[in-house]
């Protein structure tokens, strides 16, 4: 038999405890050390990941709608005020560039002419006007159609003309007046100069349609451009010219790092050079991710190339005072000076509690007009 004294009892009591505690002790430092393990990746590498990591296509030597595929930190992001696509080895894009300075905000020396890499889903210009309708709206495809024949007729600048919508409504159209309207806008094509893209969105993570879903899933098709203007749909173009020197305006400049990379979670706005022409920029810097169940009014997507060979992606949206003249929605928000006229380059419609106020809208009146001489017989009050 064993007798168990009082210090026997103390001393295994002490045992435990200090064992206890030293376990603790070595979970909560490892739990630390893998903490800071992360934290000191995630500082140290961020450029590196913001790269063309999850890109699926082959991008060679980089291009604006590149910038749509990139997945940062696994989520899901469109663009970044600047996101550099390093060179691809075969001495960067072939067929020339727009300039190292930018384009130019006149009509000087803007033809385009004919891209030199032969037919890549139809391109045939290295800019291109982009129209795309991801939900059913008949008379949102009506619209772009116009939008496309009004720029044939009055733009003397030569630019891609470029459609997307879901594939699936090629076999099951969501209405009949959708099917009509896709049918006209393809009957159309050829003389309107019109390039159409139907996109497969076939994917669990698209389950709910959206514009940025779209274009996203429809990147690879873009990625040749070096240039790309988007404007939303409905609406009507009433001054080619206005909305053509609005895109060929220059954006922003910035300042470059040695290594001429960016961080999604720098300031942009520190690296911005100082032209001297800040009030008339029309153009600001933004980010654009797919959470976003729209795009902006208006989007413009430019690359530039820098002397070490590596492209720089960015994305922009016009500055307020462009959606108070140039581009503007049907019922302005912003009031108007007495007195004052406004003379926009286009006006878009949006579908919500002011719908009722743009079918009183003059402009309303006339896009509709329009409209429907171009869709005959199609229900455009959807």
């Amino acid at each position: 038999m064993v007798l168990v004294t009082s210090s026997t009892i103390s001393l295994a009591i002490s045992t435990s405890i200090i064992s206890l505690f030293t376990l603790v002790l070595f979970l909560s430092g490892y739990v630390l050390q893998q903490k800071s393990v992360r934290g000191i990746q995630a500082a140290i590498s961020p450029a590196t990941q913001t790269l063309l990591t999850s890109w699926p296509y082959a991008v060679p030597g980089g291009s604006p709608a590149g910038a749509y595929a990139i997945v940062n930190q696994r989520k899901d992001t469109f663009s970044f005020p600047k996101v550099v696509v390093e060179n691809d080895g075969t001495g960067g894009r072939r067929g020339g560039g727009v300039g190292e300075g930018g384009e130019s905000s006149s009509n000087e020396g803007l033809n385009t002419g004919q891209y030199d890499q032969g037919d890549r889903y139809g391109q045939k210009h290295k800019q291109a006007y982009l129209q795309m309708i991801s939900r059913p709206s008949a008379s949102g495809i009506c619209s772009s159609l116009l939008f496309f024949k009004t720029l044939t007729s009055q733009s003397e600048i030569q630019t891609d003309k470029v459609f997307l919508y879901p594939k699936s409504w090629n076999q099951n159209s969501p209405t009949r007046s959708i099917a009509e309207a896709l049918k006209i806008l393809k009957q159309h094509q050829d003389e309107y100069d019109i390039i159409i893209h139907d996109i497969d969105m076939t994917d669990p993570n698209y389950r709910f349609p959206s514009n940025t879903k779209l274009l996203r899933k429809a990147s690879h098709k873009l990625i040749h451009y070096e240039k790309i203007f988007y404007t939303r749909s409905p609406g009507v173009l009433l001054d080619s010219a206005k909305l053509n020197k609005l895109f060929f305006s220059q954006p922003p400049q910035f300042s470059p790092s040695p290594s001429f990379s960016y961080s999604p979670f720098s300031s942009w706005k520190k690296r911005a050079q100082s032209n001297g022409n800040s009030q008339t920029d029309v153009w600001v810097p933004t980010r654009l991710s797919t959470a976003n169940a729209d795009l902006p009014y208006a989007i413009l997507v430019t690359t530039e190339r820098s002397s070490s060979g590596g492209i720089s992606i960015r994305s922009h949206v016009p500055t307020p005072s462009v959606k108070q003249s140039l581009i503007v929605p049907a019922v302005s928000k912003f009031p108007v000076k007495e007195g004052s006229e406004m003379h926009p380059a286009y006006v878009f419609f949006e579908k919500n509690k002011n719908q009722m106020q743009d079918m009183e809208n003059v402009y309303y009146q006339e896009w509709k007009k329009q409209v429907q001489d171009i869709c005959r017989g199609i229900d455009i009050n959807d």
